[in-house]
């Protein structure tokens, strides 16, 4: 069971909550000179290939951030002049961070009975050089207000990793925040309340089933309802 009293995940969990898909699942090319291709798939038949579209994003290995140049696959429509790139699934619209980055960001907020500004990251390295408090307070709100989409996007994912074990088997127990937590002064204590068990319920699911955080994060974003994903989901 993920720890609930402030402290990082056990062992256990750690093992599973290092590495972004970057590292996971293999899906990037390295060309050298630290970048990396994400090829991606054609659109559709009227689809051409049209150059890279280049990013820089923070991602984990082993649990430090890295910074990767990170090259992916620009289409072009050619009847219509439309061009669009392949996006990795690790790869938040308009952020500079892997989704396992700010999943474990905004836990550590969410997770902390001692406040925000006194919080403890899962691994040190998230410390500093990933996201400012203002940058992470940002996406802690977005997710605070989307916590019920978010729950259910995360609860398809482990259901399609866990078949056919049912997915109320793996929390047998419950997942509930704890005292220390609740008693902060939320404004709605019923969607930290339901951020918390959303995010404990990837983690507990990472360690029961063996599956990297991030490959889990992945599938809840290909089900989210909306093209715009939250904070990195």
């Amino acid at each position: 069971m993920v720890e609930t009293d402030g402290e990082r995940p056990g062992v256990g969990a750690d093992r599973w909550v290092r590495d972004s898909v970057f590292v996971a699942a293999g899906i990037y090319a390295a060309s050298g000179n630290g970048e990396y291709v994400f090829y991606g798939e054609r659109p559709g038949a009227g689809w051409h290939g049209h150059g890279y579209f280049e990013k820089t994003l923070t991602v984990l290995a082993s649990g430090k951030p890295v910074a990767i140049r990170l090259r992916k696959h620009r289409w072009l429509e050619t009847t219509t002049g439309e061009t669009r790139h392949s996006r990795p699934p690790d790869d938040p619209e308009l952020l500079r961070f892997g989704t396992l980055i700010v999943f474990l960001r905004v836990w550590a907020w969410v997770n902390s009975p001692v406040g925000f500004h006194r919080r403890r990251e899962v691994h040190e390295g998230l410390e500093s050089g990933c996201g400012s408090d203002r940058t992470v307070q940002r996406w802690a709100s977005r997710a605070m207000s989307e916590a019920l989409e978010i729950q259910q996007a995360v609860r398809l994912s482990i259901m399609e990793e866990a078949e056919p074990r049912p997915v109320e088997s793996l929390f047998r127990g419950g997942l509930s925040p704890p005292d220390a937590v609740m008693t902060r002064r939320w404004q709605s204590p019923a969607d930290v309340e339901t951020l918390w068990r959303a995010c404990a319920m990837l983690l507990v699911a990472a360690r029961k089933l063996a599956r990297h955080a991030s490959t889990l994060l992945a599938g809840a974003r290909r089900r989210w309802p909306t093209t715009k994903a939250p904070f990195g989901i």
